[in-house]
Order: C-alpha cells, then structure tokens, then sequence
C-alpha cells in the first residue's frame, strides 16, 4: 500500500477553455490529502501570480501540515500515513468567507502558518483580495493526482471558468 510523499515543488497554471494561460492573480487554491484514519487535511491557501501560476513548495505545505496539526493535534495521524491520493481545487467565495469568519474568531496564527505569513492580518487580507469571484467555481476543473514518489515536482494545468 502507497502513502503520500509531499512532493518538493507543485505547479499549477490557471488555463482558459482554450487551454491557454489565463493571467489572474490572488486566485486562491486548497490541497486536500486524503487521510486513511482520523481528518484529511486541508492545506490553505495557496495564491495564483499575475501570470495565472501557483507555485507550492514542499516548505509551505509542510507549514499547512503543521498548521492543522495546531488546530488539534488528536484529529489527525500521520501526515506520511495519507494515501497518495490528493485533490487541488479553486476555494469557493463561501469557503473564503468561511474562513475569512475563522480567522476573526481564532486572531492569532497556528504553529506552521507562522513560516507563511508576517501576520493574521496579512493572512486575512489574502482571503480578501481573492480573485476567485471573478471564475465560476463549479464549472473550473478539480486536480486530482497520486503523491507518491521521493522529490517529486508536478505541475499542472488548472481550466477555469470566467463570469
């Protein structure tokens, strides 16, 4: 049986129904690892460039892994105990107000989130300057792949749907 590995550098490029590179910034992205006991893990939030391009290095997931970790250690095992099995997909405008209403509740940064980000502040204001209400969420394609190999670098590409 396979587990996850995290890989050391994921890239995923916004395309348009034409397959071409569609240039929108501040798209906010969510990497969900499929547990096999206890809660997945969501992994958030990862920010398209001004060329459409979302870069995640293994540093920053290993950060989101720690993030969850600090928001209850006992919800989840191991995060090397995943299946390799992984989702990638736009966050919702409500799963940014959601988590936009969190952050106003839970106002200080978890273990993890702490190598990401200066502040909540500066966390917060990502969430806010979200681009991901210009895109039809439910027509823009889910990534889903296998994470299973030492040192590995994928990159994607991502369709999504203009209003």
């Amino acid at each position: 049986m396979k587990n996850l590995v995290l890989p050391n550098r994921v890239s995923i490029q916004l395309v348009d129904l034409k397959s071409l590179p569609l240039k929108l910034k501040n798209v906010l992205f969510r990497v969900r690892l499929s547990a096999r006991h206890k809660n997945d893990f969501t992994l958030q939030p990862f920010v398209s460039d001004g060329d459409g391009l979302v870069t995640i290095l293994s540093n920053e997931l290993e950060a989101e892994v720690a993030a969850n970790y600090d928001s209850g250690l006992m919800d989840y095992g191991h995060v090397s105990d995943c299946s390799p099995t992984v989702e990638i997909r736009l966050l919702s405008e409500d799963d940014i107000y959601r988590a936009i209403a969190a952050r106003k509740i839970w106002k200080l940064l978890l273990a993890g989130e702490r190598d990401r980000w200066k502040s909540i502040e500066q966390l917060l204001d990502v969430y806010k300057s979200a681009n991901n209400g210009r895109l039809l969420q439910d027509r823009s394609s889910a990534i889903h792949d296998e994470w299973d190999k030492n040192g590995a670098e994928y990159s994607y590409s991502c369709m999504v749907v203009p209003r």
